[in-house]
């Protein structure tokens, strides 16, 4: 599976045996090829969280739901469900890698962590012949409970998902196909975070060490959200003449979402359901629904006068059925739009200026997203309405529903940012502004509001970096300013640095060491509901406030890649822990070994 690109990934092995191409450059007219990625830069970084500079809020253990901290553009203004946490740990078919190798490829990655975190990644390609490939991933990892466990084995996260994929290119090079299946599933055992005891402090500062022998989770064991998606994608081109083509996208998506609790009786008394009392026919409570999609874009694309140029229509139509509540349900419904780019680059690829927009047939629902690059001058505007997610216009689950007719969703981004570069040092100083029109959120007591007021939220960043031959480091800082506190909680400060030197044993090994540290002020994180598997405002628990070191050490001994890290090092300096979200604790110091091995002829 993809992930994001960085200069990286423009490494090659050695002998140019194994490529692959990305579908938004096909879609763009780019002949651009990439090498899978065999360097040790970043390839320290335990999960997707590190990769991201931990601008996320999570439940602590890797896997566990997330919300993004900062904004984050959309890529389609059509309707949604609402049901994002996991999101994060899908698959996204935009970044599927597409490959033509000259002989097979495969590419092993394994990694074991001293708490129970365990991944193992797969993949293989082979090319039928010069203009046909097959390439099959599988990724599995979990990562296991921190409190209430008596040993590593008991699982908290349970992911698996696998894609199988194929690429064509006719003979003639005018006909291209790329087509992909993939499937996802991803479980979260519930626990309600810490469980609060007369006998107990939560407050940072009194914290104990070991989770598991001090601390009980809020719920019994069997509760959980699963989440399982299956998902069928196929992009094609043509090329007609004198460059202009025409080309179809099909997807059809099958979401099913389930939560169980075997005793809701029992835990429905505990803080983190946030629930009145209620009584059910059954002591459970179950929940199961499923959300299909079926998207059929087509049109015509190419290049004219050094322009790109890009106009599709796409059809989609949504439904949503639930076979334990019929008033969380969504009969067959459609959604037209009309869409198309433009866009400018210069020799250089990383100069350019380029618009994509999509607007509804109804003109009511639009996304427009422009970007320029110019001699270090970046800079983005992005504004859209997005219909409300159905989850928030109607929901039942037979102890919280509500039906509600929300305004479309309203949001204007604009950041700039410039490069600059003396000798080793360089430089990025970066603002961003977004304003939210009719923000949607749950508040204190899980229910939806729609604000009426616009939110202005302002992030100043600064990014500095070294880069020297045995030495590099890099920092960067985030100040947020908003003017709704009290709805969108942000913390003011975030701080990542990263610190790296190297050395090279017996003249022939060449060892990475250094360190990662991040930090958040202190802030009242929205609390997270295992009832609806959503995050929601509360105004009493403060979370973070304290840094974490992360050190490393990384080698490559032939094409082996290995990495040996341990979390959260510092735990016990100043504190034994922390809290991520409202009585979620952040995870303790372990020792992770990462090991990847890319096979080739």
């Amino acid at each position: 599976m993809a992930q994001i690109l960085d200069d990286s990934t423009k490494q090659v092995y050695g002998p140019k045996t194994v490529k692959y191409r990305l579908e938004k450059d096909i879609l763009k007219n780019f002949d651009t090829q990439y090498s899978p990625d065999t360097l040790l830069d970043k390839f320290y970084k335990t999960d997707i969280l590190n990769e991201r500079n931990w601008l996320y809020q999570d439940l602590g253990n890797i896997g566990t739901s997330s919300k993004s901290i900062l904004f984050e553009e959309q890529t389609d203004p059509a309707t949604k469900l609402g049901f994002n946490t996991f999101n994060l740990y899908a698959p996204n078919p935009a970044n599927f890698r597409y490959y033509n190798t000259r002989s097979p490829y495969t590419n092993l990655f394994y990694m074991q962590g001293s708490f129970g975190h365990t991944r193992l990644d797969f993949t293989h390609s082979q090319n039928v012949n010069p203009r046909l490939n097959f390439t099959l991933n599988i990724s599995k990892y979990n990562s296991s409970k921190q409190i209430d466990a008596t040993n590593s084995e008991q699982k908290l996260v349970d992911h698996w998902n696998y894609d199988l994929s194929t690429n064509y290119l006719s003979k003639n090079k005018k006909y291209t196909l790329l087509a992909t299946f993939y499937h996802f599933n991803h479980k979260q055992i519930e626990q309600g975070g810490i469980l609060v005891k007369d006998s107990l402090s939560i407050d940072i500062k009194d914290l104990r060490s070991n989770y598991r022998r001090f601390y009980d989770s809020q719920f019994t064991d069997g509760v959980y959200n699963n989440e399982r998606l299956n998902n069928v994608h196929v992009y094609q081109q043509m090329m007609l003449r004198s460059g202009f083509q025409v080309f179809h996208t099909l997807d059809y998506e099958h979401q099913k979402y389930t939560f169980v609790d075997p005793v809701f009786a029992e835990n429905s008394l505990q803080a983190s359901y946030n629930i009145d009392i209620v009584s059910l026919a059954s002591d459970s409570l179950i929940q199961n629904f499923t959300f299909g999609v079926l998207s059929n874009k087509v049109g015509f694309k190419g290049r004219y006068r050094g322009f790109n140029y890009l106009l599709h229509a796409r059809q989609r139509f949504y439904r949503l059925d639930n076979k334990f509540s019929e008033r969380f349900t969504t009969k067959l419904k459609s959604e037209t739009f009309l869409g198309g780019s433009l866009g400018y680059y210069f020799k250089d690829s990383s100069n350019f200026l380029n618009a994509d927009a999509e607007f509804s047939a109804s003109l009511k629902n639009f996304l427009l997203n422009a970007k320029l690059s110019f001699k270090g001058l970046e800079g983005t505007f992005y504004q859209s309405v997005i219909p409300v997610a159905l989850f928030y216009d109607n929901f039942d689950n037979g102890v919280l529903s509500w039906n509600n007719n929300f305004k479309g969703l309203s949001t204007t981004h604009i950041n700039a940012g410039y490069n600059l570069r003396f000798k080793s040092i360089s430089f990025r100083p970066e603002i961003a502004n977004t304003l939210l029109g009719n923000y949607v959120y749950l508040d204190q007591k899980l229910k939806p509001v729609q604000t009426e007021t616009v939110i202005n939220i302002t992030n100043l960043i600064l990014n500095v970096g070294i880069n020297k031959a045995k030495f590099r480091a890099t920092n960067q800082f985030i100040l947020n300013i908003q003017n709704a506190k009290e709805i969108y909680k942000l913390p003011t400060l975030i701080n990542y640095t990263h610190l790296e030197s190297n050395f090279t044993y017996a003249k022939v090994l060449k060892i990475y060491f250094g360190a990662d540290v991040f930090f958040k002020s202190k802030y009242t994180a929205d609390a997270y509901s295992p009832l609806l598997n959503q995050f929601y405002l509360q105004d009493d628990f403060k979370v973070w406030g304290v840094a974490t070191v992360d050190p490393y050490i990384s080698f490559q001994i032939n094409k082996v890649r290995l990495a040996f890290k341990l979390i959260h090092a510092n735990q016990g300096f100043r504190y034994q822990g922390f809290y991520t979200s409202p009585y979620y604790l952040a995870m303790p110091r372990s020792f992770v070994l990462k090991v990847d091995w890319p096979i080739f002829d």
